[in-house]
């Protein structure tokens, strides 16, 4: 290991195993996977002449193939495009759960592995937002995918009904987004947050409601949601962030209705798009928006 001394240790590892990216071996030096001369040390550690790596088998995490009445609107060998329906969970935080996982394992005989907890999964929609998913069929695919979200070149596009009128047309919050100190499974607005920006369009309001339609180009948890609340306007149904109305409704009302990118393999311009869901149909009746007969 002389002629390797002071290279950083994930990316000794991936060097010497092509079928695992260094990113993966990051994340499995941190979860104690790897040992060094015993020990456990940061990804970031500088080998020195006569260092011993361990590696310890990660015990794979089995899930149940199930089927699902779920969409697939588009496939090809390396990507699937899926319209998740609302009230699933893309992955499980525990064995007992069943999740898009178990869906995908049924659908799909290949799926990356990167984080082997998450086949396929490239990005996550909340449990009660329906809408579209990009699926990764291996990795090399996946860790493209990543990039692309990163970069800000996937376009996302949502529909929403929110509490309260709106001035304009359009409405553009560009406010940081970070986890709320206090309640920890929210998340707030604040300087100190991560940049989030967020482009509102209103569709159709009446005097106590307005149909959105919401690009986002940053991807930060409950984006939408929060942006929304911090305008004095939460999503309908979201008790989370602020919803307060006479109308009940089981979950926030969300849906992820378009994905366009480039596809990092053939180049091809992809674009997705889904309907309005059943569910999505009932709150604009509710809210007295549309009428049952314009929705049909």
């Amino acid at each position: 290991m002389d002629s390797d001394a002071s290279q950083r240790l994930d990316a000794f590892l991936a060097s010497y195993d092509a079928s695992k990216t260094r990113s993966l071996y990051k994340k499995l030096i941190e979860e104690g996977y790897v040992k060094l001369n015993g020990e456990s040390v940061k990804a970031s550690y500088k080998l020195n002449a006569g260092d011993e790596i361990e590696l310890i088998e990660k015990e794979s995490r089995r899930f149940e193939k199930t089927p699902m009445d779920i969409k697939v609107l588009y496939e090809d060998d390396d990507i699937a495009v899926i319209d998740k329906p609302r009230g699933l969970i893309v992955h499980p935080t525990n064995d007992d759960e069943i999740s898009l996982v178990n869906f995908l394992l049924y659908r799909f005989a290949s799926l990356s592995d990167i984080d082997e907890t998450r086949p396929g999964i490239v990005h996550r929609l909340d449990k009660d937002t329906s809408g579209l998913i990009i699926i990764a069929k291996n990795n090399e695919v996946h860790e493209k995918m990543k990039e692309l979200f990163k970069s800000r070149e996937i376009y996302k596009e949502y529909i929403t009904i929110a509490v309260g009128t709106f001035k304009g047309e359009l409405t553009v919050v560009d406010k940081g987004i970070m986890r709320d100190p206090i309640k920890k499974i929210k998340m707030c607005v604040s300087d100190e947050g991560k940049e989030a920006h967020s482009e509102i369009h209103l569709l159709k309001q009446n005097d106590e409601y307005s149909y959105l339609r919401v690009l986002i180009k940053t991807g930060r948890t409950h984006q939408i949601r929060v942006h929304l609340s911090y305008l004095n306007h939460p999503v309908l149904g979201d008790k989370t962030y602020g919803y307060r109305g006479k109308i009940k409704m089981d979950g926030h009302i969300l849906h992820c209705r378009k994905v366009s990118f480039v596809h990092p393999i053939s180049n091809n311009l992809i674009s997705v798009e889904s309907d309005v869901p059943a569910y999505f149909k009932e709150a604009l009746i509710k809210t007295n928006l549309y009428k049952a007969k314009d929705l049909q």
